[in-house]
């Protein structure tokens, strides 16, 4: 039996393609992503609406590690205008007012979302709080973990942070447009079904 050139060289493409997207970013959907129900910090019921740069920030009001982070990504946040950024707040723990309460203590400068029902938790593949994923254009998420390096385990602390995993991460795609998949373990608390 011949084989057309054709047919083999699209049959090496596929072959190839299909094993990059397995060993790649994940790829996740913007319809997927903006159908699952949020709840603001005025309590009404929101998506996230995105189809560019963004990050989503997984927070708990009252977790140490995300109050002092808060400021830090609200910086990040005015470095980056043309970056979406969301707090997404796991679990029904905490009201509106209390995320609102969060907000405005720790002066954050993006929506900060309550997902109720860890649908969008559970989609992204969250565990802890704090813990950052960064998704492109088309879905790929490009970074996920830590914001920096500070944070060695619960309780433990470094004197000066050398690595800036997300601002790196977002500098990168800001003035490249591409980068390689990067993860780093978070440090924080596990997300519960609370």
């Amino acid at each position: 039996m011949k084989f057309n050139k054709s047919i083999v060289m699209i049959l090496w493409f596929v072959g190839t393609f299909n094993i990059s997207a397995t060993n790649g970013p994940k790829i996740l959907s913007w319809s997927k992503l903006s159908s699952f129900h949020l709840i603001d910090k005025s309590g009404k019921d929101v998506g996230l609406i995105s189809e560019k740069l963004t990050v989503l920030l997984l927070l708990s009001p009252e977790c140490p590690l995300c109050q002092n982070y808060a400021p830090i990504t609200a910086k990040l946040k005015l470095k980056y205008p043309g970056v979406a950024f969301y707090g997404i707040v796991p679990g029904a723990a905490y009201s509106a007012k209390e995320v609102a309460e969060f907000s405005q203590k720790y002066k954050v400068n993006f929506p900060v979302l309550i997902d109720k029902n860890h649908l969008l938790t559970k989609y992204i593949k969250g565990t802890t709080t704090p813990e950052v994923l960064v998704i492109n254009r088309i879905g790929a998420i490009t970074y996920r973990g830590l914001i920096d390096n500070w944070a060695v385990s619960l309780g433990k602390k470094r004197q000066i942070i050398t690595e800036n995993y997300l601002d790196d991460a977002l500098s990168q795609l800001m003035t490249t447009k591409t980068s390689i998949y990067k993860e780093t373990k978070p440090v924080g608390c596990l997300i519960n079904d609370l």
